[in-house]
């Protein structure tokens, strides 16, 4: 329970700072016994979640992402970040003006959570009104995802999103 607080403390100061909330699923199944997946980045469920996003910004009526490979060179650092000390927390750095200058971006927003697969992550984004919200901006052009699997099992996962300068 003081895990459970802790993480609802760190995702509302999150919430405050990012105009992102972090998410992680407490109900979520634990995998099958079955051969363990690849610890470490993984490119198909980065390219699965992105799917995902796209096909829910299509249905909507939006412009799809395209990837920005400087977002998703940070997206990857941060997800590995995250995985390897298994605290789950926004990228700060990513909100300072020097980083939206750095990056040609007007407006940028992050999700991050962890879970045991692309889809159920992308199911407990869409449930949540801040992730959700992230996700169906329509000022968001571009993003940079990563999916990383954790020596734990978990899959954690960044969105970053942007809305490019001019």
């Amino acid at each position: 329970m003081k895990n459970a607080t802790r993480w609802v403390a760190a995702a509302a100061t999150a919430l405050v700072l990012a105009s992102g909330t972090a998410s992680h699923a407490d109900t979520a199944p634990t995998p099958a016994s079955s051969p363990a997946p690849a610890v470490g980045y993984s490119a198909t469920g980065t390219w699965q979640l992105l799917a995902l996003v796209n096909k829910t910004r299509r249905s909507m009526g939006l412009p799809t992402l395209v990837v920005d490979s400087k977002l998703a060179a940070i997206a990857r650092s941060h997800t590995e970040r995250m995985a390897s000390t298994g605290n789950l927390q926004h990228n700060d750095a990513l909100f300072t003006p020097a980083s939206h200058q750095a990056l040609g971006m007007k407006a940028l927003g992050e999700n991050v959570g962890w879970n045991y697969t692309v889809t159920a992550q992308d199911d407990a984004f869409m449930k949540s009104s801040g992730h959700h919200a992230n996700i169906v901006m329509k000022g968001f052009r571009v993003a940079g995802f990563a999916v990383v699997r954790g020596a734990d099992g978990r899959i954690w996962s960044t969105e970053d999103f942007g809305t490019p300068a001019g």
